[in-house]
């Protein structure tokens, strides 16, 4: 029977043993990385909710010299505050009519073990 050609048991056994193992390493992976876009997602999605608070303070004519407020976000249980503190000068003792003020936004979320957060920070010249 020298034209039987084929493979054996064993070498069909061993070949699907590879397969599996290479099959279950990738969906793993895969796994993983959907994950891993849902977490930059979710923080792309807070990020703009960060710009967007932001936007709105730097629009407003007149801040206060300093002081903290905040707010709830959406219904996701996120939070946003807003912390403006002077800049130059970098006492409001004098009472200016100007100056240059530091605006810190912060959000912050329910993580899965612990509150993650984002924060930014501009500054704005405006009238006190």
């Amino acid at each position: 029977m020298k034209g039987d050609r084929g493979f054996t048991l064993i070498e069909v056994l061993v070949a699907a043993a590879v397969l599996g193992m290479t099959a279950t390493a990738l969906f793993g992976l895969l796994s993983h990385s959907l994950f891993n876009i849902g977490r930059v997602e979710e923080l792309h999605r807070y990020e703009l909710a960060a710009q967007n608070v932001m936007n709105r303070v730097l629009l407003l004519p007149a801040l206060p010299g300093g002081g903290e407020t905040g707010g709830v976000l959406d219904d996701s249980g996120a939070r946003w505050t807003v912390t403006v503190y002077p800049w130059a000068p970098s006492d409001l003792a004098e009472k200016p009519a100007e100056g240059i003020l530091r605006v810190a936004v912060a959000i912050t979320w329910p993580g899965r073990s612990i509150p993650r957060r984002i924060e930014i920070e501009a500054l704005k010249p405006t009238q006190i």
